[in-house]
């Protein structure tokens, strides 16, 4: 795993005026996987922020998640629209497999919020995905998966989907075979101070449960007198509990969103 251009990382010439900051960050190996696959970016003088969770063996998913998070920040940086970072990002990965850099059929999931003031954009690819947390927490991404085509369909609920055997199956990425679904999904809205953004790999979905994702944040987000109302003691405790339903992926979690203190 790589941190890319965080809070104290390298500043960008390009200021976007993001209301939004930062809260808390963490990724984690898992008690299963021996190498990390997921990548993030922090780039808050950019406005954004990224989780890439890829695949394709340690070596070659590091390598796609990698070039997916190093690609958005340098287009973002550049002025592109983030579906079109997005799409450069993919043919990235084809690219360097090509190059021979990687492995054939290399490739990562992607959520990523781009801001300008306190407005956000969201777009996905694959089953990372995006809260809101705004008097409760809120599903923002509809994962690109064969078990979420079947909780659509009504075949399977939400919690048989966090069990079911083709959980890991997903039906867009960035890179894989040939490069040609990778179409991001994309939303958009505004954060009002105090509230926030969730962005996390598909290892903490898979082991804990939404319910229990809220419960975390209303603890510990809204300062209640068992919880601390920091950001970052959330995201840890968020993983700490993937750790402890198993921890059968690499987990990441970034927490961004606007201070409470800032103007409305």
């Amino acid at each position: 795993m790589s941190q890319s251009g965080g809070n104290g990382g390298a500043t960008s010439t390009v200021k976007t005026g993001s209301a939004a900051a930062t809260l808390g960050h963490l990724s984690d190996v898992g008690r299963v996987r021996r190498h990390n696959e997921d990548n993030y970016a922090l780039r808050d003088d950019l406005g954004l922020w990224v989780v890439a969770d890829g695949m394709g063996g340690a070596a070659a998913g590091e390598k796609a998640s990698a070039i997916v998070v190093d690609v958005l920040a340098r287009e973002i940086e550049r002025g592109t629209a983030l579906e079109d970072a997005i799409a450069e990002a993919n043919r990235s990965i084809l690219d360097a497999v090509v190059a021979g850099e990687g492995k054939q059929g290399m490739g990562s999931t992607v959520v990523a919020a781009r801001f300008a003031g306190s407005d956000y954009h969201i777009a996905w690819v694959g089953d990372a995905r995006a809260y809101l947390w705004s008097d409760g927490l809120h599903r923002l991404s509809h994962d690109h998966s064969r078990v979420q085509e079947l909780v659509d369909a009504g075949l399977i609920t939400e919690e048989e989907a966090r069990q079911h055997p083709h959980r890991s199956v997903i039906t867009r990425v960035l890179g894989g075979p040939d490069g040609t679904a990778a179409a991001p999904d994309l939303v958009s809205g505004s954060l009002k101070p105090g509230q926030g953004l969730l962005l996390c790999s598909d290892g903490l979905t898979s082991e804990v449960a939404d319910a229990e994702i809220a419960k975390v944040l209303s603890r510990e987000m809204d300062g209640s007198d068992s919880g601390s109302g920091s950001g970052q003691q959330a995201v840890d405790e968020l993983v700490a509990k993937a750790l402890d339903e198993g921890g059968s992926d690499n987990i990441t979690v970034v927490l961004v969103g606007v201070p409470k203190n800032a103007a409305a």
